[in-house]
Formats: C-alpha cells, sequence, structure tokens
C-alpha cells in the first residue's frame, strides 16, 4: 500500500436522498485502472431511512411509520444498521483502488478512521476509535463505518454528523410495543452523541471539512484534488445506479440477499434465530422439513467481504440436514465463500443455526 498520487475530492451538499447514497456506487461501478483515488463529501437535502446491504426493511423497520412521515426508504451496497440520516450530516466515502489501501478490512477501518478522530479532537471532542468500526466520545458513539467492494473498488462510508433526530429515529425502527419504543429511545439518548451536543458551539461544516481534508492528507501523505467532477462515464454511470437504486424490488426484494419465503405447506415449518456477535447482528431465517433445510436467507447489520458471502451461504445450505451442515461441513463453507467479516467468525455465523438445532432436535 503505497501511493502518492492526489486524490480527487469531489463535493455534493443539497443533493437528493437517492442522489446522496448512489453517487459512490456509482463511482465504484465505473471505476478503471485510470481512476483516481476519490473522497466524495455529501451531504443530503432531505431526511431518509438507509439500510444495510444484508438487512430486510420489514423486519428492521416500521414501514407504515416511515410512510406517515414520508421518508424515503434506500438500500445501500454497504454493511451495518438502518439508519435515519438527513442534512445535520455530512457523508464521507472513500471510492479507492484495493492497491492504496491495507489488505485486510479491520486496517482498512483504522486507516479510515483516523482522521475522522483526529478531525474531531482538533475541534475539542475527544474522540476515539473503538474496534472494531465505531468511533467514540466518552463511550458514546458519534459515528460508525461500513466498508464494501462494489465492482473494481474498495468502499468506505461514514459521516460527521452535527446533529441527530434520535426521537424520528427510534419511531422507524420495528420494535414489539411502544414500551420497548419509549426504551429504545431512552437507550438511543444515553449511547448516541453529536457535534452540537459536545461543543457549546458547532462549527460550520466547511470549517469540519477544511480540518478533515487536512488531516487526511498527512495521515495518507498524500495531496488532494479539492475542486473536482465527475467524469462523462461516472455521470452515465449514476443515471443507471440511481434508477436501481430507487426499484421497490432492489429496496424490497433482499438486494444481494437469497429471500426464503416458500410457500408453508404441512411439514414445512419457519425457524428464525438471532445472535449477536461483536461485528454485529446476524439471522438466520430457515424452511426446515424435518431437519432438511428447504430454504435459507442470512442477513444482518455485518460487513462480509465478498458482498455475496451470505447470499453464497445460505444458498448453498439448502437441501442440507441441519444437523450434518453444523460442524465440519459448516466450516468448509465459511473458509470456502467468505474472504474476511470483521468481528464475525465462522462459529458466530453458526450461532443462530445451533438455536433452530435446538428447536428440531
Amino acid at each position: 500500500m503505497a501511493s502518492s498520487t492526489p486524490i480527487r475530492v469531489i463535493r455534493a451538499f443539497a443533493v437528493s436522498p437517492l442522489h446522496s447514497q448512489a453517487i459512490y456506487h456509482a463511482i465504484a461501478e465505473a471505476f478503471t485502472d485510470d481512476t483516481p483515488d476519490t473522497i466524495c463529501l455529501v451531504q443530503p437535502s432531505d431526511p431518509y431511512i438507509s439500510i444495510g446491504y444484508h438487512q430486510d426493511a420489514q423486519n428492521e423497520l416500521d414501514l407504515g411509520r416511515v410512510a406517515d412521515l414520508g421518508l424515503g426508504v434506500i438500500r445501500r451496497q454497504v454493511g451495518g444498521g438502518a439508519v435515519y440520516l438527513d442534512a445535520n450530516q455530512v457523508f464521507v466515502q472513500w471510492i479507492f483502488s484495493p492497491n492504496s489501501l491495507p489488505h485486510s478490512i479491520e486496517a482498512r477501518y483504522q486507516l479510515f478512521i483516523g482522521p475522522i478522530v483526529e478531525t474531531y479532537r482538533e475541534l475539542g471532542i475527544p474522540a476515539e476509535m473503538r474496534p472494531i468500526n465505531d468511533i467514540q466520545v466518552s463511550g458514546r458513539k458519534i459515528g460508525g463505518c461500513g466498508a464494501a467492494r462494489i465492482g473494481r473498488a474498495e468502499v468506505l462510508v461514514s459521516s460527521f454528523m452535527f446533529d441527530i433526530d434520535l426521537n424520528t429515529m427510534a419511531s422507524v425502527l420495528r420494535v414489539d410495543t411502544e414500551k420497548m419504543r419509549d426504551k429504545l429511545y431512552h437507550n438511543l439518548q444515553e449511547y448516541i452523541t453529536c457535534i452540537t451536543s459536545e461543543l457549546a458551539l458547532s462549527p460550520e461544516p466547511e470549517r469540519v471539512l477544511e480540518i478533515y481534508l487536512t488531516k487526511m492528507s498527512d495521515l495518507l501523505e498524500r495531496p488532494i484534488t479539492p475542486v473536482a467532477s465527475l467524469t462523462a462515464d461516472e455521470k452515465t454511470q449514476l443515471i443507471s445506479t440511481e434508477h436501481t437504486m430507487a426499484q421497490e424490488s432492489w429496496t424490497n426484494g433482499g438486494g444481494g440477499r437469497r429471500v426464503a419465503g416458500l410457500t408453508i405447506k404441512t411439514g414445512t415449518v419457519m425457524h428464525h434465530a438471532v445472535y449477536k456477535a461483536a461485528g454485529g447482528l446476524i439471522r438466520w431465517v430457515l424452511f426446515l422439513d424435518g431437519r432438511r433445510i428447504l430454504d435459507a436467507s442470512l442477513e444482518g447489520d455485518f460487513t462480509v467481504y465478498p458482498l455475496d458471502a451470505p447470499l453464497k451461504l445460505a444458498t448453498a445450505i439448502v437441501g442440507d440436514q441441519l444437523d450434518l451442515l453444523i460442524g465440519d461441513r459448516w466450516n468448509h463453507l465459511y473458509r470456502e465463500i467468505v474472504e474476511d467479516a470483521p468481528g464475525v467468525s465462522s462459529e458466530d455465523l453458526m450461532q443462530p443455526l445451533l438455536r433452530i438445532a435446538a428447536d428440531v432436535m
């Protein structure tokens, strides 16, 4: 990992929610050997909900409440959880060549988070990285980041959180009861912070980004091209990407997930189980006939390489006997399919399967 070439910086402020997510996807999808490493600094014009690539919107969101608020839902090709986003945040999106980054995802997170942490500290906020991919201030989260390989590019995303509407965030997440929603809201208040909460006088976004670009250039030892635009090919790709990401089939159809949904017939039973690993929440949904797996879906808010690993894992176990899958067969599939999954081991992904097996054996 070594480069002295300039990093292109693209600013996209007051853009539509769809544009704010599609821009880094499009640059990645159009990425070639001639594409410079690029950082997008993006601010959406309107609020919306973004869900992680491996999530099911119906499991994560109160879609009725989302509709009542007039919020759009956009699935991204990056892991992580459902988040409420608005103009009080400025997104930082890296679209880099793999040759410009460390090999492991965890090392990439450290490199990516470094200048964000240093920027917060310059502002007087004692931020620090909390492994695997969070940014915290005195135990409270002020940001997280996600990673994915899209096309020929490596993507890392995060944001500077100037303010946050915790009430709306709590209202759109799916919970079993209103009592649980109240508890969720209070938990969010205790666990999440922002620039406005940490400083008596919140700085202007341009000041924060000026500090950030300086810190980033110094830490990476690379110059920047601060005023740049998309190429003609990237603009064409952006139109196509926005079209794809606006489709209901993309948002609700599972993105790249395998969606388990057999018609329930005699002898077919649906089971689901969740497990919280260091790298995120893991959820398996299985349709079983006895112990035979007829259909399967793996979802959650974890990060995994390659992006379609959950799809491949779920597809690979269809037809297996659940009790025979667990053990060497599962470990073999994990080694064969998963390149990297920070904080999520083969044993972690197996835990929900073990819980389902315990129910049916």
